[in-house]
């Protein structure tokens, strides 16, 4: 009750006056005790008061004012002279997926590749190149790559940014053009920008790879030149501090924060070797799923995201987990992996205001039976591996066809039935194969029949 209340009273005055609190901009409460030093700019004074009656006078301070006010004295090498040993050197970088390889050699060409090898032949290759050479973008918005004086404030010297992972990074961009014709562009060659961001003790890994629109990509790359320029160095969010002063009589800080504090530093904390899953509290029907085209699924292998376990009865949590009201989700990387038993199984990604799913296979029974019995599949009593196929999933925009994934469910003994691990893997093209390891699933084994249903 005590955080509602200090929620609601900011939220009123941000209504009032927009210019006091904003929603990107981060605070935190602090209690420094009965001293009253009112600010020289005289800032918005708040008068608060908790559910159990205890009042404070709040000051807020003026956002953001500290971080754009900033003043920056910078001599030395501009970022464009500190990516030209890179660009120089012709050094390789490669991202290997399980069907695309991608190799960035800095500065002379990017290319995605496929290699094929098949028994008594020699290797088939698949190959486009994304851009060759090199040029720096020419807009104003880059104009501060070629600076090698920077004596001003950071508001007047800013470089562009993007957001990844929910923080904001500049970057350094470089264009490499006249890639392999596009037939979907009339023959217009493909393009790549490649950003440049600052992340101390990288080696210059891609960490990720886009196509930002028909035959023009994007592809992120870490270093660690970048990090000697003020401009590229990556800025944690500015806190802003709200002094919250007790007045007639009121302990320092809420009772009820110090109580909960308490009881906070007493829990026990989930281990990270142990994952809960994330527990959803009502199924949504398979088709109200929307799906995208769009993209190329991530193939690595993931484990679920830390969540709050389900403390309900194995029986009943079994039940859920059948019925398709229990669906399991995790992945830490930029796609996440969801399964619901017998509806669907998919891959997603969140934005702050925006979800794109891409849906790797859906339930169809007698498609899972004409399956095993085409893969001469048969169920071993005590087995600990059963495998599921869901089919006709979104349309891969490579082969045409519906996506499909083989749902690997494996019997993982001695953990808590709330840990769940999720990998995916693509053996071919937009043919999948979902891990999903969990104890949940040991009980239900005993009782599949001849086609590995429960």
């Amino acid at each position: 009750m005590l955080f509602i209340v200090v929620v609601i009273k900011l939220w009123l005055v941000s209504k009032a006056d927009s210019s006091v609190v904003n929603d990107d901009v981060l605070f935190q409460l602090n209690w420094p005790g009965n001293e009253l030093m009112l600010p020289e700019n005289n800032g918005n004074i708040l008068f608060m008061t908790t559910a159990d009656n205890e009042q404070y006078q709040c000051l807020l301070p003026d956002e953001g004012s500290a971080s754009s006010s900033e003043f920056i004295h910078y001599t030395g090498l501009s970022a464009k002279d500190l990516m030209q040993s890179l660009l120089d050197r012709h050094t390789c970088t490669i991202r290997i997926e399980s069907y695309w390889n991608y190799e960035l050699c800095h500065g002379q060409h990017i290319r995605q590749y496929h290699e094929t090898k098949e028994q008594g032949s020699k290797t088939k290759l698949q190959e486009y190149f994304l851009g060759r050479g090199y040029i720096f973008p020419t807009e104003a918005k880059f104009e501060m790559q070629n600076a090698t004086l920077i004596k001003d404030t950071r508001e007047n010297v800013k470089v562009p940014t993007f957001l990844l992972e929910d923080r904001e990074y500049p970057y350094f961009e470089v264009i490499m053009r006249n890639g392999t014709p596009c037939d979907l562009k009339d023959g217009v060659p493909r393009m790549t920008r490649v950003h440049y961001i600052c992340d101390e003790g990288s080696r210059n890994e891609m960490i990720m790879q886009e196509e930002s629109s028909t035959c023009e990509y994007r592809v992120v790359i870490a270093t660690s030149l970048l990090c000697n320029h003020p401009l590229y160095k990556v800025k944690d969010a500015p806190i802003n501090t709200i002094n919250c002063h007790p007045v007639n009589g009121s302990p320092t800080k809420p009772d009820g924060l110090t109580q909960l504090e308490s009881t906070n530093s007493r829990m026990v904390k989930v281990s990270d070797s142990t994952t809960p899953v994330t527990r959803q509290p009502q199924a949504h029907p398979a088709s109200a799923v929307t799906s995208s085209t769009k993209g190329t699924p991530s193939q690595s292998s993931q484990t679920a995201q830390q969540g709050h376990p389900a403390h309900i009865e194995d029986e009943e949590l079994a039940q859920q987990f059948l019925r398709g009201e229990h669906c399991l989700s995790g992945g830490k990387g930029w796609w996440k992996y969801e399964f619901c038993y017998k509806r669907f199984a998919q891959q997603y990604h969140m934005e702050k205001s925006s979800r794109t799913n891409v849906l790797l296979g859906t339930w169809d029974e007698d498609a899972h039976k004409k399956w095993w019995l085409s893969s001469k599949k048969t169920h071993i009593p005590g087995s600990k591996t059963i495998t599921h196929f869901y089919s006709n999933g979104d349309i891969c925009d490579i082969t045409g066809k519906p996506r499909q994934v083989q749902v690997k469910l494996k019997c993982k003994e001695n953990v808590s039935k709330s840990a769940v691990t999720l990998y995916l893997v693509e053996p071919s093209v937009c043919n999948y194969v979902l891990g999903v390891e969990s104890s949940l699933l040991c009980p239900l084994f005993e009782n599949a029949d001849e086609y590995g249903l429960f």
